[in-house]
């Protein structure tokens, strides 16, 4: 079957080609040129040894692309997609091994595979930990193990991962101790969206972790909670006489009633939670998040001037007194903002913001460090400077945007921080 390049992209386009085991990831890797930057290989059988060897291969590739000789700078995919190859414990291991080493890698697609967290979940979770990837999907891994699931929520520090899909797990209820553990934690703070639809995590697993979303995480702006009804045995108590007939028949009755009332609740209760109160929680994330950049943008520059200021000394007041009198003209004498004590100061800075409750201390106090650094507005040019080189004008916007995204989520004013909730 013939290879599918998407013209002028710097994606390569191959899901059901057929590619089997080793010699399919052989017939693969000539495929990838310099100019490849994403693959798509899903709904193969490469399987572990193919996955493995696919990887290896990869990892010379960009050790020959990269080659000072060439000159042409550092070479690495960006994006992955492994879906439905038959990959299990040990092929996960390779990507992720390889993803350590490339930090261009992302975004890493291994939905519909056999994955399980039972074998080597730590030296997984090593690499993750320590890759640049933002976007991870293990959708469709039924056969992931919970407790495994629990210990990868334990371990998981990964601090660019931003999305993490696990939707069509068959992840059960107790599994939301350990996702309401990470959520709880600083270790979620970049963590933007995170997919859980049709698990069984039922209605307490739910309420769960909205209860942690609710006090303590500000950062979700999309949480995936559809249809999570729980397979667990609900247990309801109801009046003894309905039904009716003899004891057998008003057993089963009762047994079919009870049943029944429970699936009623259960959903009555996941209705609730994911229509109403899961809106609300991300809407309130989203004005809060707003709120703390805002205010953070605002004050940086009158912080600049106002902290790196300093008192006019004798000389130069009267100076500027004889010039006034030289010139006949008179202004009326500044406020002395800068006799004032420093905290009154630092006070009047951060008001200046509009928004006076929307940074954390933490935050006012790294805010305050960077207006003080003298060096950092130059750092800022030059590497706006550097951004904008070979770029033309019209990519000015994106580039400044671009480093102020940078500037924020590095002071790590792009998020709402806890201690700076305040009612209203």
């Amino acid at each position: 079957m013939a290879v599918v390049l998407l013209r002028n992209t710097d994606l390569i386009y191959l899901p059901d080609h057929g590619f089997v085991g080793e010699e399919g990831a052989l017939r693969i890797l000539p495929q990838i040129t310099r100019g490849i930057r994403r693959i798509d290989i899903s709904h193969n059988l490469l399987g572990s040894a193919g996955t493995l060897t696919l990887f290896k291969g990869l990892t010379t590739i960009r050790s020959r692309y990269s080659s000072p000789d060439l000159g042409l700078g550092i070479w690495g995919l960006t994006e992955v997609n492994l879906g439905v190859n038959s990959l299990d414990d040990a092929a996960l291991d390779g990507v992720l091994a390889y993803a350590k080493k490339d930090g261009f890698l992302q975004r890493v697609l291994v939905q519909g595979n056999i994955i399980t967290f039972r074998e080597g979940l730590d030296s997984m979770m090593n690499s993750l930990n320590s890759s640049r990837i933002r976007s991870l999907s293990l959708t469709n891994n039924p056969s992931l193990d919970p407790d495994g699931v629990g210990r990868f929520f334990d371990k998981l520090v990964c601090p660019n991962l931003s999305e993490l899909h696990l939707s069509a797990c068959d992840l059960p209820t107790k599994v939301a101790d350990s996702i309401s553990q990470f959520l709880r934690s600083d270790r979620s703070r970049n963590l933007e969206v995170l997919e859980l639809n049709g698990n069984k995590l039922g209605s307490r697993g739910v309420e769960q972790i909205l209860d942690v979303v609710e006090v303590s995480n500000f950062s979700l702006r999309v949480v995936g909670l559809l249809a999570n009804t729980s397979m667990e045995p609900s247990i309801v108590s109801i009046d003894d006489d309905v039904g009716g007939g003899g004891d057998e028949n008003r057993s089963g009755n009762l047994n079919e009633a009870q049943a029944a009332y429970g699936r009623d609740m259960e959903l009555r209760a996941l209705e609730y939670q994911v229509h109403t109160r899961l809106p609300r929680l991300l809407e309130r994330n989203r004005v809060l998040t707003k709120r703390a950049r805002r205010a953070a943008s605002k004050i940086l520059a009158p912080a600049r001037i106002i902290i790196n200021a300093r008192v006019p000394s004798d000389e130069e007041t009267a100076q500027r007194v004889i010039e006034q009198i030289s010139s006949g003209t008179s202004s009326s004498t500044p406020f002395p903002l800068l006799d004032l004590p420093e905290e009154v100061v630092h006070l009047i800075v951060r008001s200046i913001g509009g928004d006076d409750r929307a940074l954390s201390e933490g935050q006012w106090a790294r805010l305050r460090v960077e207006a003080g650094d003298r060096g950092s507005l130059a750092r800022n040019v030059r590497m706006r400077q550097e951004r904008m080189r070979g770029k033309g004008r019209g990519d000015e916007r994106e580039v400044m945007r671009g480093l102020k995204e940078d500037w924020l989520r590095r002071g790590r004013w792009d998020r709402w921080e806890e201690d700076s909730r305040r009612v209203g």
